[in-house]
């Protein structure tokens, strides 16, 4: 999947597939711009063997494994997280200023979009 970027809401979605070695699949990069520069705030990686997202992955990188038995479907996990709880993971990320500015009912309007891309990659 070639990537798609949204800007909605105060910050940006990339979506696209990323692969490692023998791992991969979709992922959602979530950017917000802070003193005139666009920070990675959150990453979500789909991925088939491994799934996982992290907090701040370009600086202090917090990456939390995803428990298959408890989160069987990785992509509908990220959404729901996305349309639930961006506002608390971008604080829980150190950006509260970012996340003072999120708009969550935009970001709700184009999470379907956001779900059907990764599911036709997956």
């Amino acid at each position: 999947m070639e990537e798609k970027v949204f800007h909605v809401g105060g910050v940006e979605f990339h979506v696209d597939n990323r692969n490692f070695g023998e791992d991969g699949g979709p992922s959602v990069r979530v950017f917000g711009e802070t003193d005139g520069k666009n920070i990675q705030l959150l990453r979500f990686d789909c991925f088939r063997k491994n799934p996982h997202y992290h907090y701040d992955p370009s600086g202090k990188n917090d990456h939390r494994n995803l428990d298959k038995t408890e989160v069987p479907d990785s992509i509908a996990w990220t959404i729901e997280q996305l349309g639930e709880n961006l506002v608390e993971m971008i604080n829980t990320a150190g950006y509260n200023g970012i996340a003072e500015q999120v708009d969550q009912a935009a970001v709700l309007e184009i999470l379907s979009e956001i779900e059907s891309l990764m599911r036709n990659d997956n």
